[in-house]
């Protein structure tokens, strides 16, 4: 279980492989929470770290880097206020992680399909057609 901010910063900046293997252990949410404050620049280290909880990857949603909502958008764990809001995020890639997001609600996937962005778009009808033959 890694304690602190200052660990987990420890080991994934290590060289050493077993100190890196050790960034994918679990930690509270007050220390994902420190991580995030403390040291914005690992914010992308802890999406990708699969035991975070929701409340963690809801304040990783927020974050203003596109990259880090995008790392977001693909997490299948996202509660419903997560994917609505991605769904309406500035970043077009963002919303089109959120298209194809394996979780993603029917009528969130429905919205999509209108989503001015071609990209955006056309990977919701893609999704939307692909659960329609699922039926």
């Amino acid at each position: 279980m890694i304690n602190n901010a200052d660990e987990f910063k420890k080991y994934v900046e290590s060289d050493d492989n077993e100190q890196l293997s050790k960034s994918r252990d679990s930690a509270p949410d007050e220390v994902w929470l420190e991580v995030i404050n403390k040291y914005p620049e690992l914010c992308s280290q802890v999406a990708s770290n699969n035991t975070i909880s929701e409340l963690i990857l809801e304040q990783l949603s927020l974050n203003e880097s596109d990259a880090i909502r995008w790392d977001i958008a693909m997490k299948r764990r996202i509660n419903r206020a997560t994917f609505e809001r991605l769904a309406k995020d500035p970043e077009p890639s963002v919303r089109e992680r959120i298209a194809c997001n394996p979780k993603v609600p029917r009528d969130i996937l429905e919205e999509l399909c209108k989503d001015p962005d071609p990209l955006v778009c056309n990977a919701a009808n893609e999704k939307l057609n692909l659960k329609k033959s699922e039926l």
